[in-house]
């Protein structure tokens, strides 16, 4: 299927790094020509750095749209679009925020665990002193060298193909 030629209003607009939404915040978009409106479910970055979107249509229900940038330049067909959402009516409002109050009850949000990852520092009375010594564990048992060359003989033959 061949794209028809659009006029594409928002060249020479910049991508943007940062979010301009949050979740659940109402958007109005073009997706190939058409203007939808839905509500942002995810927030994430691209692998390039760029942020995306996850919309959720209210205008076709069931539709998700994943990685939609705001008034992306390299796409003329579908993006969210800025000056859209800004001309929402009240209606369009009421309809969105009612399916977000539907999803809510549907799909409860979970709580969002805060994962530290800096190692608290700790302060020793005692020096560090690092030994020459090897360390041996005390229930190590006794390892039984012949079995062990076997083994090493047995992965030998396998790599150099006398295995059968």
């Amino acid at each position: 299927m061949e794209l028809p030629n659009v006029k594409n209003v928002n060249k020479g607009k910049r991508k943007l790094k940062k979010h301009q939404f949050k979740v659940n915040d109402m958007v109005a978009y073009k997706w190939y020509g058409e203007r939808e409106i839905g509500y942002i479910s995810e927030c994430y970055v691209t692998k390039e750095g760029w942020a995306a979107y996850k919309v959720r249509s209210v205008s076709k229900p069931g539709c998700i749209y994943s990685d939609m940038e705001l008034d992306d330049p390299d796409d003329p067909y579908c993006y969210i679009s800025s000056v859209l959402t800004k001309s929402m009516t009240g209606g369009e409002r009421e309809l969105v925020l009612a399916r977000i109050e539907k999803s809510k009850n549907r799909f409860p949000q979970k709580p969002v665990e805060v994962v530290q990852s800096v190692k608290p520092v700790v302060k020793s009375s005692k020096p560090v002193v690092k030994s020459s010594k090897p360390v041996v564990a005390d229930s190590v048992e006794p390892i039984d060298k012949t079995e062990l060359k076997k083994a090493v003989q047995k992965q030998k033959d396998f790599i150099n193909g006398n295995f059968w």
